[in-house]
């Protein structure tokens, strides 16, 4: 709030608007205490309320609306809802088909959303409706709680101590020589873990990484139930799920762990196979030696970039569905046009009414255009202009003969 004030000339202060929307962390503590969310909100809101801007309050958002909200910012920034095809390809595409699909992963939670093609949504809680600019869209969303890379560490975590030894956990997805010390009330102290909760016969336990990724991603497919799907086909947990269809942007905590291991190795990420193999290297290193690697990086996240990788591979392939063939269809996206991707700026245009339901009747020309009718306008210009000259000067002509 503080550097938006800076930004923000002060005269604009108080016709700014401010929202908040708080997601799956939030929803989270809700679920725990609603009395504890409603405190958190009305001190955030008191908060903001200090500022001159236009506040226009906070609330919890709810994961279809997340998942939609994301749908809608990576499509606006790529320009998908206002790109115009020639008649060509109308006769075999249809607009909505160019959109792309969202694929958007937090700590907490992690959504999909995506315009299915010649698939009916079997689940209606899964279906959302959109005009904008004049084209309906029937988009698929799903925001899975409890599935962000953090929530889903805590979850691995509370299954795989039930069969530690002595308090010592010796887990494959850190590396060799990590060593951390955890509270089982910390690691029961999240919705995401209740169904593995059990009585332990200590109060805190050591992990002690081994780094083996094969045995790191076999842990982690643990945590999707896929043996029972009510549906023609489903992702996880019994959760409906139609045929992938066109791209994908993948961005939030996707593009950020992908970014490092493709920082590390460019093709790295550019195929599964490529992504596994860099995955075996990089888990089974000595974490001193990861250390020493990577000395301006927080160790709260690098020590946990080996899980994350694993866990956002064994996600798309697994989880989502995605395979070899497909993995190109997904792009790896932090910003699109100096615009974050993510739910925000979504949320945003959709609280302000910035997207239109209908097509606009006169929309802004792009510049390339605009600058071609302006050179062809002062064409016509000069060639009114000379022939004006010609028919002023002939009846003078004529009339001097005569005389």
């Amino acid at each position: 709030m503080k550097m938006s004030t800076e930004l923000i000339p002060a005269s604009k202060h108080h016709e700014t608007p401010v929202y908040l929307g708080a997601t799956a962390g939030m929803r989270l503590l809700r679920m725990e205490s609603e009395q504890a969310a409603d405190r958190v909100l009305a001190a955030v809101s008191r908060s903001l309320r200090n500022y001159s801007f236009d506040f226009q309050g906070a609330k919890i958002i709810t994961g279809q609306e997340e998942g939609a909200y994301g749908w809608i910012t990576i499509n606006y920034l790529l320009g998908k809802f206002t790109q115009k095809q020639s008649w060509l390809n109308l006769i075999s595409a249809n607009q909505k088909e160019a959109t792309f699909g969202a694929l958007d992963l937090g700590g907490a939670s992690t959504q999909i959303t995506f315009v299915p093609v010649n698939s009916t949504i079997e689940a209606p809680e899964n279906s959302l409706q959109f005009r904008l600019y004049g084209e309906d869209y029937t988009v698929y969303t799903h925001s899975f709680l409890c599935y962000g890379k953090d929530q889903a560490l805590w979850q691995k975590l509370a299954k795989d101590v039930q069969v530690s030894s002595g308090g010592t956990l010796r887990d494959p997805c850190f590396h060799p020589g990590y060593e951390k010390r955890v509270n089982v009330s910390e690691l029961y102290g999240t919705p995401c873990t209740k169904r593995f909760e059990k009585k332990l016969p200590f109060d805190q336990f050591q992990i002690q990484g081994t780094g083996d990724y094969e045995q790191c991603q076999q842990s982690i497919l643990e945590l999707f139930n896929s043996s029972y799907c009510p549906y023609s086909q489903c992702a996880f947990n019994g959760i409906f799920l139609p045929p992938l269809h066109g791209s994908f942007g993948a961005f939030s905590a996707f593009y950020f762990v992908m970014d490092f291991f493709k920082k590390m190795e460019k093709d790295s990420v550019s195929s599964p196979e490529k992504m596994t193999e860099t995955l075996k290297s990089f888990c089974s290193k000595p974490w001193e030696e990861v250390k020493a690697s990577n000395p301006k990086i927080k160790e709260k996240y690098l020590n946990e970039y080996c899980f994350s990788g694993a866990y956002i591979l064994t996600l798309l392939l697994q989880g989502y569905n995605f395979t070899g063939s497909s993995w190109d269809q997904i792009r790896f996206m932090g910003k699109i046009e100096d615009s974050n991707a993510g739910w925000t700026l979504g949320y945003m245009l959709n609280l302000t009414n910035m997207i239109p339901a209908e097509q606009p009747l006169s929309p802004p020309l792009p510049h390339s255009t605009y600058v071609s009718l302006m050179v062809i306008f002062s064409l016509i210009l000069v060639a009114v202009a000379i022939t004006c000259l010609l028919i002023y000067s002939k009846p003078s002509y004529f009339w001097k003969a005569s005389v």
